[in-house]
């Protein structure tokens, strides 16, 4: 048995990070090299065939090209793989701020366990973690959260680290425990390329940088604690 496939069912998102790669590079807009597609069911069943499914692990929804929620079957495909494998695990990574808290419940009842989704907090405020999420929300990313950690479903979280953020770690941490994320892990943006700044072109025409984290010791900070579903 392999152990994880990942997975890219969409090039579509709802947000504009200045580094993604879909992003075009002297803005916010979509990269105009790049083909907006998006994985059927079909599709999905033709490349994963039902007597396969148990052949892997897990399948991770990664989100290399775009947010995985934003497949209109994405719920279809998680539930074809819940329902033809006997172990199959699904990871799911997103910014969160897609889809409503009953979408949240409704698919961590349906796969119980073998569910995990990855929600990408960047912030303490929606200033802070829009600097880099464009277009998100904090509140809506965390609300969707809470309601995938009331079933059995497993939520986690994670935070690039840019100058902006990175004395904000502790509070992220705790902010993340208290909306129920099981654990958490820290990590560096690796798209400076060496350099400190990174310059776009921000939605009101202007010129913006993100700066690259300081501290270098943060790399990789991971925090493991029990399941608290208390949001205060």
């Amino acid at each position: 048995m392999m152990k994880t496939v990942d997975i890219s069912v969409t090039n579509l998102c709802n947000i504009k990070c200045p580094q993604c790669k879909r992003t075009d590079p002297n803005g916010l807009g979509t990269h105009k090299l790049l083909p907006l597609d998006t994985w059927s069911l079909e599709q999905f069943q033709t490349a994963f065939p039902i007597n396969d499914l148990d052949d892997m692990e897990e399948y991770s929804f990664c989100g290399l090209w775009g947010d995985p929620l934003m497949a209109k079957d994405i719920k279809k495909i998680i539930y074809y793989i819940i329902d033809n494998s006997i172990k199959s695990k699904v990871t799911i990574t997103t910014n969160g701020s897609i889809r409503s808290e009953k979408f949240y419940e409704e698919i961590g009842n349906y796969c119980d366990k073998r569910l995990a989704i990855v929600f990408d907090i960047d912030g303490i405020n929606e200033e802070m973690h829009t600097k880099y999420r464009r277009g998100a929300s904090l509140k809506k990313s965390l609300d969707n959260m809470y309601a995938l950690s009331k079933t059995n479903a497993i939520p986690l979280s994670q935070t690039i680290i840019f100058k902006h953020n990175q004395d904000y770690q502790k509070d992220i941490l705790d902010l993340v425990k208290k909306w129920g994320s099981h654990n958490h892990e820290f990590c560096l943006s690796d798209r400076f390329d060496g350099k400190s700044k990174w310059h776009f072109v921000n939605e009101k025409g202007e010129d913006e940088y993100l700066e690259a984290a300081t501290d270098t010791t943060v790399q990789i900070a991971v925090d493991k604690y029990p399941k608290n579903k208390e949001n205060g």
